[in-house]
């Protein structure tokens, strides 16, 4: 995470903009599409925060009934089966149904412990200037002088030409050099689905898989180092104090022979590889772009152990101690109506992302029914910026300004989404801002539609520059209707004007994010029409669209590098202040949005609601924050008191 201008701030902030690591955390994914609605009430819900999940559904634990094959229209192809070679979120529906990690996440984002029975922090302290130096080596340079190294960076010191890698990290911590340290207590008995038991030694060794993975920005930004106590403690070391590190420095629980054997492509069943967790499905088989088939794991650990083995869990005796469905089918459907024709033939239980102009039939009929949760998700726009004129701010506030975002929440998305005001989604704004209404207040006169204040700025742009109008440019997005349909409607609403000509152009979703990550995209001049799933983070809303270390990966695609707002967010985030002062934090949050509409490097069109729809013979099911997980969320989540069961009547 970068930007281009002076860099000031705390000697915290400078040393870790000198010996900046491999990249910026984001936990973010591209989402295809994601949809939702601003109406229904909130109720419910676990850990003490607002429960997202609108109109949510609860079940009598008497009248669950086991068994039977859950169908699940997914709306994109499957990237990878391995969470650290992912880079779309709707893949982590099936990520979520086979992998687990030592901590779990409600609607609201409530951190708890899962396959560890206990995970605190046991001390944050400063790390001084060049603190990490002593533990460095010296590195070479590729052609473009970056430092590089065959094992996994954590640290570089470019002037210096070392790095800290993986190697060197234990030496450090054992001299009592880290910046967070937590303690995760594991559950005893707990297997893999090869009938291996999971022990620290797993967890350790489990960063071995992420290393110079897919994700490897969004963890070794963070991660320093996991130290085996004994057979079931696992410290685990951050590099600096870190406001996030509670649910952003655990990964993945991988099996032995996954960390040892697979290789750098992850688990692909397609190569023979097959995806091994402790998850209560375990895979069965795949047909490339066709489907996917899991079924229950007998030997599920929470079933050996009881829910009781989970301290914080107080819902009523007879709960499931796991998903009640014995089967789950993943049918591969992109295109939007042949998915929403197979929910109505019965092909299929559930799906989301339709078009948003169905919903309405859906909330009307008799054998369906729409579930909706505020979504942790955005669309954006994301401008050329290195290219002319799109490197003056004043033509991308110009077009900020055009953008008629009410008009694309009510028209396009029928009301199942919200303008986008502020660059945060609410579902960040807990540890996001000081306060979500004001910071909405301030930003909404630069982000509205106002025409006569965005031709103004144009046209002094213009002028200065010496630019011959109209712009031509392209807006390139992904091929989902009410997707396409926005970016018509914006090109429109930009041709309309005296100083742009506009058209689209769309691609398959794989096709495009493929495109959209060419080291070479930027240099094209397009405009990037997507969306983002993100994290209850506000590091991650920030960091996955504007941090220059993650340039060719998600989802800095135009070689975006703001380094002033960088070191303001690295401060909100990584600093003993951010971990213990949430005002503090939530005040250099506040700058970093303030900045980010000032230099419009992107502009923020709705924000996402999870939408989806479903035949009434599943009972119970709620969606989830996140496009990744909703169906592994709905079909057993025992911190929310979530479980959903199929009655065939």
């Amino acid at each position: 995470m970068s930007q281009d201008a002076d860099a000031s701030g705390t000697p915290t902030v400078s040393r870790r903009r000198m010996l900046q690591t491999t990249g910026a955390a984001t936990l973010a994914a591209l989402a295809g599409c994601n949809t939702g609605t601003n109406d229904g009430a909130s109720s419910g819900g676990g850990g003490g925060a607002p429960d997202p999940v609108r109109e949510r559904v609860d079940v009598d634990v008497d009248e669950i009934q086991d068994g039977g094959t859950l169908r699940f229209g997914l709306g994109a192809g499957i990237d990878s089966f391995d969470p650290s070679y992912s880079t779309n979120a709707p893949s982590g529906n099936v990520h979520g149904l086979v992998y687990e990690s030592i901590i779990t996440q409600d609607a609201a984002g409530t951190v708890y412990p899962w396959l560890a029975k206990s995970w605190e922090r046991v001390d944050v302290q400063e790390v001084e200037d060049g603190a990490y130096e002593p533990y460095m080596v010296s590195a070479d340079t590729d052609d473009d002088g970056n430092l590089v190294a065959d094992d996994q960076i954590l640290i570089r010191n470019q002037e210096a030409g070392e790095v800290l890698s993986v190697n060197e990290a234990p030496d450090a911590v054992e001299d009592g050099t880290y910046g967070i340290k937590y303690q995760a207590k594991l559950h005893e008995g707990v297997k893999f689905h090869n009938g291996e038991e999971m022990t620290a030694e797993n967890v350790a060794r489990s960063y071995e898989v992420v290393e110079n993975s897919s994700i490897s920005a969004q963890t070794f930004d963070s991660f320093l180092y996991a130290e085996v106590v004994d057979d079931y403690t696992v410290n685990i070391y951050g590099q600096e104090p870190d406001a996030e590190a509670d649910n952003q420095l655990p990964v993945d629980v991988y099996p032995m022979e996954h960390i040892e054997e697979y290789p750098d492509t992850g688990a692909d069943p397609r190569n023979d590889h097959t995806p091994i967790g402790t998850g209560p499905y375990q895979f069965e088989s795949y047909e490339t772009e066709e489907r996917a088939e899991f079924s229950s794991f007998d030997d599920y650990w929470l079933d050996d152990l009881g829910l009781d083995a989970l301290e914080w869990w107080d819902g009523p005796d007879g709960f499931p101690t796991s998903p009640v469905v014995d089967e789950v089918v993943v049918a591969i459907v992109q295109d939007n109506a042949t998915r929403a024709a197979a929910l109505n033939n019965g092909e299929i239980d559930l799906t989301y992302g339709l078009n948003t102009g169905t919903y309405g039939e859906y909330r009307s009929a008799e054998d369906f029914r729409l579930s909706v949760t505020n979504a942790g998700a955005y669309n954006f726009l994301q401008y050329p910026v290195t290219q002319s004129p799109w490197d003056d701010p004043r033509i991308r506030r110009g077009v900020n300004q055009l953008i008629p975002r009410a008009q694309i929440a009510e028209n396009i998305y029928n009301g199942y989404r919200n303008p986008a005001y502020t660059p945060l989604p609410e579902m960040a704004a807990k540890a996001g801002t000081v306060d979500y209404e004001a910071l909405t207040e301030e930003l909404r006169p630069q982000t509205e539609q106002n025409t006569e204040a965005a031709t103004e700025l144009l046209q002094e742009a213009v002028d200065d520059l010496g630019v011959e109008t109209p712009i031509e440019a392209t807006i390139e997005t992904n091929a989902t209707d009410d997707r396409l349909r926005e970016a018509e409607l914006i090109a429109q609403v930009l041709s309309n004007t005296e100083f742009f000509d506009i058209s689209v152009e769309d691609f398959e979703f794989t096709t495009f994010i493929q495109r959209i990550l060419g080291s070479e995209y930027y240099q094209q001049g397009n405009i990037v029409l997507i969306g983002l799933s993100g994290t209850f983070n506000p590091g991650s809303f920030y960091d996955a669209v504007n941090s220059i270390d993650n340039f060719g990966q998600c989802c800095n695609f135009n070689r975006i590098d703001t380094p002033e707002l960088d070191e303001i967010a690295t401060e909100a985030r990584f600093s003993v202040e951010a971990v213990e002062d949430s005002q503090f934090r939530g005040e250099q949050y506040d700058k970093v949005w303030q900045g980010l509409i000032e230099q419009a490097p992107n502009s923020y069109t709705v924000f996402g609601t999870n939408v989806t729809a479903l035949s009434t013979e599943y009972v119970g099911y709620n969606t989830y924050t996140f496009s990744s997980s909703i169906l592994p969320y709905g079909l057993h989540a025992p911190e929310d008191q979530q479980v959903a069961y199929l009655n065939r009547e």
